[in-house]
């Protein structure tokens, strides 16, 4: 079974292959090592494909979805058409509702 990774265990790992090193050497290893795994975090991104359903408008979204960054519809000529996005998605059109609903939003 794999052992949890902690700070500790970087340190102890760190001592263990270099010898003992200075408290500050070590903190900033530990930082540098934090930056990097957020920069990778924060630009990680996925495709995914959906099909669409007969007149449905909206669609509902897994958990793990944090941002959109562009939608594109097949068309009928087997080129993606870009939808534009919302600049504030809080304000909907009031007639931008689904067919099958009477709410409005």
């Amino acid at each position: 079974m794999a052992k949890t990774l902690t700070t500790a265990n970087v340190i102890e790992q760190i001592e263990h292959l270099f010898g003992r090193q200075p408290e500050k050497y070590i903190i900033r290893l530990i930082n540098e090592a934090l930056l990097d795994i957020a920069s990778e975090k924060q630009h990680y991104t996925v495709s995914a494909r959906r099909d669409l359903i007969g007149h449905d408008r909206w669609y509902a979204l897994t958990d793990d979805v944090i941002d959109i960054i562009k939608v594109e519809i097949l068309d009928n000529n087997n080129r993606y058409v870009k939808i534009p996005k919302l600049a504030d998605p809080h304000k909907l059109l009031k007639g931008d509702t689904d067919i099958n609903n009477d709410d409005l939003t």
